[in-house]
């Protein structure tokens, strides 16, 4: 494997932690301020991690938009969080840092506090397809 072979693997990994959370709109600067607070504990860890807010996406004949399967409400925006792991283990060793960081926990109250309430967060765990 080359280097620069070697390096995308790095960045990207071959794990995948998704999660999707419904926002209201009102919250919108204050969950994009929370969530930036996050970037350099998980880059510190050896994750990539990502934020996006969802846009408004033409869909196809046959298929739905994410938007409407998620129920999203008109005051609310999707939110969509990508953490790039090394592998599944990397993911659990991390994770099991995280919920034993104290410092983290304000950020974690707060997140908690700007997502719709009453509404789960979707997530799931994907690993990446053989070459």
């Amino acid at each position: 494997m080359s280097e620069t072979e070697s390096s995308k693997e790095i960045e990207t990994g071959s794990h995948l932690e998704v999660f999707l959370y419904r926002v209201p709109k009102k919250n919108h600067d204050a969950i994009a301020r929370n969530l930036k607070q996050f970037v350099p504990w998980f880059e510190k860890h050896g994750v990539r991690i990502e934020y996006y807010q969802f846009g408004d996406s033409q869909t196809m004949e046959g298929m739905q938009s994410i938007a409407k399967t998620l129920s999203a409400a008109e005051d609310e925006d999707i939110w969509i969080e990508l953490q790039y792991f090394r592998d599944s283990t990397h993911c659990k060793d991390v994770y099991a840092k995280m919920m034993q960081d104290k410092s983290l926990e304000p950020l974690g109250k707060e997140f908690f506090g700007l997502v719709t309430q009453g509404k789960n967060l979707i997530t799931g765990g994907f690993n990446r397809l053989g070459q």
